[in-house]
């Protein structure tokens, strides 16, 4: 899953008001060649949204539950297709419940104690959150006591800016509202928006093979 998440360069976040366009959209961001999206558990309609997901996407989309906060909301994201699971926040509990599941855990974590109680308790991938407002020379100093480090950093990060936080040491990249407006959005918006996301992450990984 850290090879597959690598690869892909960025995680789209779907954190939706609207969610019969959730299949157009997920196929919107596929299409334009962003393979990971997260569906956000905040919403009544997420758990209907990853099945519908699995279902239509190509079995390489790499799909995930996000703002996951309960085991009851792991069993379900597990129930529903998917391979990871999200959290805003770091909880060891958790972080096993989500293993036991057989999924990936990417607990979120903001601090060097953070970071360190997610690897401890066995997160492979670590959310910086919210990595925005902390800022890429952040997210370097925390790369020199927690060398090679998976991070996705997430939350506040515009689509233009996944490049710089890539070539700094990101594993992925988290977009959430400036990529998919939880408001409804013309899809051809999205699709632009990811296609750049796509050549950035490209062009990262060609100027470092």
């Amino acid at each position: 899953m850290i090879d597959a998440i690598r690869a892909a360069g960025a995680v789209a976040i779907l954190r939706l008001t609207d969610h019969r366009r959730a299949v157009a959209v997920g196929t919107a961001l596929y299409e334009a060649g962003l393979r990971a999206m997260e569906v956000t558990f905040d919403h009544p309609d997420a758990p209907g949204t990853l099945r519908a997901l699995r279902a239509e996407l190509p079995g390489d989309a790499l799909l995930g539950a996000g703002t996951i906060r309960t085991p009851r909301q792991v069993e379900r994201a597990a129930e529903c297709g998917a391979r990871y699971c999200v959290s805003p926040h770091t909880d060891p509990a958790l972080i096993r419940a989500v293993l036991d599941a057989g999924l990936e855990p990417l607990p979120g974590a903001g601090t060097a104690t953070e970071v360190a109680t997610a690897l401890d308790a066995g997160a492979r991938l670590v959310k910086l959150f919210p990595a925005g407002p902390l800022g890429v020379p952040y997210m370097r100093a925390l790369l020199g006591p927690f060398r090679g480090t998976a991070f996705v950093p997430t939350g506040g990060i515009g689509h233009e800016d996944a490049g710089d936080w890539l070539r700094a040491g990101a594993a992925a990249v988290g977009l959430g509202s400036d990529l998919v407006p939880s408001a409804p959005d013309d899809i051809s918006r999205i699709a632009a928006r990811a296609t750049r996301v796509a050549e950035q992450v490209a062009s990262v990984r060609q100027a470092t093979t």
